[in-house]
């Protein structure tokens, strides 16, 4: 898993918190270093903030999409929730985060997209 967040303290809480939960995690701190992440790493999954300096989630998400790939994409956010989610749909994202969110809702989101992807 890949969580792209420009916020330091940010990254270090989501990649610590998801470490704990059992997943093996990765961590850019926007879309230009996820990019260069996913060069030389496979993921399965990447959660990725909106509005980062020199690449933003949804220019990432686009750019992912432009190359032919289906990684899931949950995206976060911390505006306006209902721009957010057509935003979110109009770029396949596979999920959408308002910040402030617990932990477990994005443990619930991880296991939705997981749900998704095998039918379960």
């Amino acid at each position: 898993m890949l969580i792209v967040e420009d916020e330091e303290m940010a990254r270090e809480v989501l990649v610590q918190a998801l470490e704990a939960m059992g997943f093996d995690t990765l961590a850019a701190g926007n879309g230009r270093e996820a990019l260069e992440v996913l060069k030389s790493n496979e993921v399965d999954l990447i959660v990725s903030d909106i509005y980062m300096p020199l690449m933003n989630g949804l220019d990432l998400l686009r750019t992912l999409r432009q190359e032919g790939s289906s990684v899931p994409v949950i995206l976060i956010t911390g505006f306006d929730p209902t721009d957010a989610y057509q935003i979110a749909r109009e770029h396949g994202a596979s999920g959408i985060l308002v910040k402030p969110f617990r932990l477990m809702q994005l443990r619930g989101a991880i296991d939705d997209v997981f749900a998704a992807q095998t039918g379960v």
